[in-house]
């Protein structure tokens, strides 16, 4: 598929600009916007290096999966690495991602994301150009500011010393966003930004659940959002339809993978994943192997 942009311009007048963009100083008198919904009851930026490592990407998908189902917007920039595997994880489970690009409509950068730039555009989410023009680095620089004044926090999963990513940053403290960056060992160069801005007071994302907690509660949840479950400590999950089906059906007597299948009426694959995803939560506990049940506190 090439790359097809039709965008529809939308000033500050028109109700359809982002609402977190009015009063922002120096918002775009307009912008070109294609595809969903520009509001949100929480969004999140994933931002990053492009020549990010293997495990950072996977780390990034984790992340973005993680706010789509906790029924947040992925928001990021665009640029191969970090921002293409957030938006890719978003849209892989029909979740919505707002891709603010560097350039105007008629340019498509990096060319590489054609297709990924027309998957987003069909919606739910949304490509946003903040400039006609842009392409340079005065553009980009610029577009970062719009990326986080989109988002209710940043996540910065890596960044290198001098990047894309710190600038983020720095508009994430500019403008009082949260600001979360994963950590990495010292010697890690292509770290370095990241490292920096842990030494200048960014919060330390050591799980997405952390992340998750700090989000602020939407109210008036729609039907179809993912549910919370509440331990015991009194931290709260979001969890999908299968993943709340497979803990209701499950108690303290340990009960076999098979059967938990029979019950719920969904395929082995997706039982198996909700099983996984719930056992990371420490919300069920396997033993013997196959076997599941909710630990004894709950």
């Amino acid at each position: 598929m090439g790359y097809v942009a039709s965008p529809v311009s939308l000033t500050q007048l028109d109700p359809r600009y982002p609402s977190r963009l009015v009063g922002l100083p120096g918002a775009p008198a307009s912008i070109c916007w294609q595809g969903g919904s520009l509001e949100a009851g929480r969004a999140v930026a994933v931002v990053g290096a492009r020549h990010a490592r293997d495990e950072a990407v996977a780390f990034a998908s984790e992340v973005a999966n993680a706010l789509v189902r906790a029924d947040a917007v992925v928001v990021s920039g665009g640029a191969l690495g970090i921002d293409a595997a957030a938006h890719v994880a978003a849209l892989a489970i029909g979740g919505r991602t707002w891709a603010v690009a560097g350039t105007g409509p008629s340019h498509c950068y990096p060319a590489a994301h054609s297709e990924l730039f027309n998957s987003i555009a069909q919606g739910p989410g949304a490509m946003l150009w903040p400039f006609e023009g842009g392409g340079n680095r005065g553009a980009f620089l610029a577009r970062n500011q719009v990326l986080v004044a989109l988002a209710d926090a940043v996540v910065v999963v890596q960044a290198g010393l001098r990047s894309g990513a710190v600038h983020a940053a720095s508009c994430a403290k500019t403008l009082g966003k949260p600001l979360w960056v994963v950590p990495a060992a010292p010697w890690m160069s292509d770290f370095a930004g990241s490292l920096k801005l842990i030494e200048e007071g960014a919060r330390v994302l050591t799980s997405v659940e952390s992340l998750l907690r700090s989000l602020p509660t939407v109210k008036g949840a729609a039907a179809g959002q993912p549910s919370l479950h509440t331990a015991a400590d009194g931290s709260t999950y979001p969890f999908s339809d299968c993943e709340s089906e497979v803990l209701d059906t499950i108690s303290q007597k340990p009960l076999h993978v098979d059967a938990i299948v029979t019950q719920v009426r969904r395929s082995a694959q997706a039982v198996t994943a909700a099983l996984l995803t719930l056992a990371l939560e420490n919300v069920v506990v396997e033993g013997p192997p196959g076997l599941f049940r909710r630990p004894r506190a709950l």
